[in-house]
């Protein structure tokens, strides 16, 4: 049987599951998230409360300038078909939601841990005919970034649940960038942070590609993560 990959969006109760399990290895020690890097929480989120109606991408990030070091060779366009070419917001903290009382609790009605407050930065573009579009969560816990961003990371990486847990539990190191599973359309990359916290970078032609350039696709997406990764500063 052929799955619908792009039907079949993450629910809630699994993205919650993947982001309590993030947060529980994370207790016991660090991949390098934290202490290692000149970002920090309070910065990022502080230039995301700075900006104005209209910005342009923060953190100086330059899609065009990491699409020639990465040795593609495209112009590039702010892509207004989302609404704005650059959404940013600063997402505050959830209580964990609690399972209903009674009986024993299933994986269908898995209590939903806390969510930390984070930020979320979108950039959309046009390189050449292609969309491409820049993602920037960053939180101030450990480990926890790319959980925050699964439902968006399935949709536009075109994933099966399965693979969803691959991205969830094979993380990249921080400076370090992979493509998810699947068909290889969007690429994760994680940043090391000042302090305890945790920033990942995602790259890829959003989620309404049904028929993904194949030039932006596999090996040259994560080089062009990995370049994105490193123009970030405030």
């Amino acid at each position: 049987m052929t799955t619908n990959r792009k039907s079949a969006l993450v629910p809630l109760a699994l993205a919650g599951l993947l982001l309590g399990t993030a947060a529980c290895a994370s207790s016991g020690g660090t991949d390098g998230a934290s202490g290692g890097g000149t970002l920090s929480f309070a910065k990022l989120k502080s230039t995301v409360r700075g900006l104005g109606p209209d910005p342009s991408c923060p953190f100086g990030l330059d899609l065009a300038g990491a699409l020639k070091a990465t040795g593609i060779e495209r112009g590039v366009t702010p892509d207004s078909g989302t609404g704005k070419p650059v959404r940013a917001e600063v997402v505050p903290a959830e209580e964990a939601l609690p399972g209903p009382t009674g009986g024993t609790p299933g994986p269908a009605v898995a209590t939903l841990p806390a969510r930390p407050e984070h930020i979320q930065v979108w950039c959309s573009y046009n390189a050449g005919a292609t969309p491409v579009e820049i993602g920037v969560v960053a939180a101030p816990a450990e480990k926890v970034a790319v959980n925050l961003a699964l439902p968006y990371i399935q949709q536009a990486g075109d994933l099966t649940t399965e693979e969803l847990f691959t991205v969830s539990a094979e993380q990249p190191a921080p400076g370090q960038a992979k493509t998810a599973p699947g068909p290889g359309s969007i690429a994760i990359a994680r940043v090391a942070v000042a302090g305890k916290g945790d920033l990942a970078l995602l790259v890829g032609q959003g989620t309404e590609a049904s028929s993904p350039d194949a030039a932006l696709t596999g090996e040259p997406l994560r080089a062009l993560a990995e370049k994105l990764a490193a123009q970030l500063h405030v």
